[in-house]
This record gives structure tokens, sequence and C-alpha cells, in this order.
């Protein structure tokens, strides 16, 4: 999945969803986009609501963007599995070593890797590598 929170990714997430209501088989991407899907079943109803899931929506009690949420989750899964930087992998497993579930773990991360990215995009700088690694080697301390 090369863009990020687009119509055109959305229609990817919705491909997915129908392949896993029918049965048929995944690429290693889509099995990815899969798994954040399951973990989020309070979103379950927006995969094919067209251009919905890419705004805000309330849902139990908290406002958030299912396409956003669900980016981020699968960028965060994509680091961890590549290894890229491998220093998603160590700060996942520290934490949840930590006692941290391994989903609110993963919140931490991609909070993190959100807030660099949004930060760069709104403010046209580079995001860059040593800044994220340097903050996810700080989350490991401050747990």
């Amino acid at each position: 999945m090369d863009t990020l929170f687009t119509m055109k990714s959305l229609s990817q997430y919705a491909q997915v969803w129908q392949q896993i209501q029918e049965g048929l088989p995944l690429s290693e991407d889509e099995e990815i986009v899969a798994g954040v899907m399951k973990e989020h079943p309070e979103f379950d109803t927006f995969w094919l609501a067209g251009e919905t899931a890419l705004h805000p929506q309330e849902i139990d009690g908290f406002v958030v963007n299912p396409m956003i949420h669900a980016g981020l989750h699968v960028i965060g899964e994509k680091q961890v599995l590549e290894l890229n930087p491998e220093e998603t992998a160590s700060t996942l497993q520290a934490l949840v070593n930590q006692g941290v579930t391994r989903h609110e773990a993963m919140h931490k991360i991609i909070g993190i890797w959100g807030d660099l990215y949004f930060k760069s995009i709104r403010g046209g700088a580079s995001m860059y590598e040593w800044e994220y690694i340097t903050l996810l080697n700080s989350l490991c301390r401050s747990n």
C-alpha cells in the first residue's frame, strides 16, 4: 500500500474488507490490513462507506478518523515486520515486556510516527528517521 490516507488507499482497504468477507486469499500487505481491521471491529461499517471513512467519526465516545487510525496501524505493523527501522520492533517488544498490551504499545509507536508525519506535512519539512528512532528509544525509557 503505497498511498496514505487517500481515496486510493480507502479503495484498497474496501477491497481487502470484501476479500475477508468472501474468504478469499490475501497478499502479505493485505494480511497486514486485514489484521488491523480485525483489531478494530468498531470500524467495520466504514470500510464500504466511501469517503465517510476519511473523515472523523464519533465511535464509542471518541472522535477518530478510521482511515488514518487504521493506516497508522498498517505503517507500524509493516515497520515491525520489515524491521525498518528495526527500533520499531525492539520498542514494541520492550513495551510489551513492561506490561503494555501489544495493541496499546503499537498505539504509542504509531502516535510518535503520526505526529512526526503530520508535522512534516503541515510544515513542509522532511521527516527524519533519526528523530523517529530517538523518540522510540525515549519511549522505552519513559514507560
